[in-house]
């Protein structure tokens, strides 16, 4: 069975990374190419060059002899998709970024990518909610990597308000224009002192190298060990804000809620399908952001929960979510291949993207618990993703796919245990016009882990020549175990 994952990675998505001696250092151990004169301005293209990147955490990699320290790996973007010989390894003994690597710091426990200082190129935050500081134990700390040229390369702290012991600053983060006065914003999950004791940090943009920044507000979440997905449901220049966790003192889950973005900060709205994850995008292309809520538990462990997990979507109006136009989506469903069982996991992860380029968003649901066989070559938790797409109507099941690692165009082999499905990233990466999908199998090649990029094209081609599949090897690093695509970013 997949192994349970800490407390550094629960805490920052409510559900859900030793490498050899040598220091990582972060710099620049392949070339990411020249960028444009002018950088491109697209969310995730840390250089510029007109490509998205992609940043991969593994936060419970070893740093020199610093288990637990953390490091994230940054995969430069091409015409022909995401190139690993062309990366960066970033962690706290880098040059430039603050602090140093430490043991189970964490560093790459919450991701969150956007161009902070306005400067035309992407930016990453980084946690380490772990980290230890002046304020206590487990404090936690905030860095922004900035991104130019040649890529992303050195840091500056976002300072935590009130850093206590055990406050976990970065527990989660997710960036976004909340404000709408076209300045980035980082919301950032701690705990403070007075109960609730979780707030999310709205930190308002933009931010500077020095390490100035806008106004900062803090607002009591309405869950314990929140999680954070931004983007724009309602057609206003505004992001939207997505806050799930468990109740209060109780080990289910809350049901999640709606924040609208506006000029004087986040707007509480109304309660969205409980859930651990989830995903904004446009499914029916009427303007308006939809939601997708994954929640894989089983109702024997969460009231809310369905045999073998669900999805959830919420279609978004001018308003914010719909209080009507909902569904729920299991493998039981008419519209979803497969079938329900106990264990798979179905809503693990959740994405939304035009993988064939119809003006449509489509929904992908990772279900990293299923398995295949029978007796004796039964494969358990080798994992796979289900894709469906979007229509004038929402999700359709016209044209839906399950994709496993023994589906052809998708790179790799069906094995036991690879959790294929885990983590899930849609993002444009090579220009074409076609969504492309990232996909975390955390357990591969005995828990070294592995990305695997598969390309979009038209419905009947995906994935796309071209996809390909990496792990801490090809990045060199070493194979342990590291949470290698816990999160992704960009």
């Amino acid at each position: 069975m997949p192994r349970t994952r800490t407390l550094r990675t629960t805490l920052a998505t409510a559900t859900a990374t030793a490498l050899a001696a040598g220091a990582l250092t972060g710099a620049l151990i392949a070339g990411t190419g020249s960028a444009s004169a002018a950088p491109s301005g697209l969310q995730g293209d840390f250089n510029g060059d007109g490509y998205r990147d992609l940043a991969i955490a593994a936060a419970m990699g070893k740093v020199g002899t610093k288990a637990g320290a953390g490091y994230v790996a940054v995969v430069y973007g091409t015409a022909k998709g995401l190139d690993p010989t062309r990366r960066t390894i970033i962690s706290q003994d880098s040059a430039g970024v603050p602090d140093s690597a430490e043991k189970d710091d964490g560093f790459g426990h919450a991701l969150a990518a956007a161009d902070l200082n306005r400067d035309g190129y992407s930016d990453l935050a980084v946690s380490a909610s772990e980290e230890d500081t002046s304020g206590g134990q487990a404090a936690g700390t905030v860095v922004i990597v900035w991104g130019g040229a040649k890529g992303l390369s050195g840091a500056t702290t976002v300072p935590n308000p009130q850093p206590l012991y055990g406050s976990y600053f970065g527990a989660s983060i997710a960036a976004g224009d909340f404000t709408g006065d076209g300045k980035p914003d980082l919301a950032i999950v701690a705990q403070g002192d007075t109960d609730p004791s979780w707030k999310i940090r709205l930190v308002r943009g933009p931010f500077a190298k020095s390490g100035a920044h806008g106004k900062l507000t803090t607002y009591n979440s309405p869950v314990d060990r929140p999680s954070l997905t931004a983007g724009r449901v309602t057609k206003d220049s505004a992001a939207d804000l997505v806050v799930q966790g468990r109740k209060f003192n109780k080990d289910i889950l809350g049901p999640s809620v709606f924040y609208k973005g506006a000029s004087t900060g986040l707007v509480k709205g109304g309660t969205l399908p409980a859930g651990t994850n989830a995903a904004i995008g446009d499914l029916d292309k009427d303007g308006y952001g939809d939601i997708a809520i994954g929640n894989p538990d089983e109702p024997a462990d969460e009231p809310s929960g369905s045999k073998g997990g669900e999805v959830s979507v919420v279609y978004g109006t001018a308003s914010g979510p719909s209080a009507t136009r909902r569904t729920a989506l299991t493998e039981n469903s008419a519209t979803v291949p497969g079938v329900s069982e106990y264990g798979d996991s179905f809503g693990s992860s959740v994405a939304i993207g035009d993988f064939d380029k119809d003006g449509y968003g489509d929904l992908v649901a990772g279900a990293p618990g299923q398995s295949f066989g029978a007796d004796p070559d039964w494969m358990m938790s080798a994992g796979e993703v289900i894709l469906l797409r979007g229509s004038a109507k929402g999700v359709t099941g016209t044209g839906a796919r399950a994709l496993t690692q023994n589906t052809p165009g998708v790179p790799g082999t069906t094995e036991d245990i690879d959790n294929f499905g885990a983590v899930l990233l849609a993002s444009d990466i090579n220009r074409d016009g076609y969504a492309d999908l990232s996909v975390s199998a955390l357990q591969e090649d005995n828990d070294a882990g592995a990305v695997t990029y598969l390309r979009g094209a038209p419905a009947a081609s995906f994935p796309a020549t071209g996809s390909t599949v990496f792990g801490p090897a090809a990045l060199a690093r070493p194979t342990a175990y590291s949470d290698f695509g816990g999160h992704l970013a960009g």
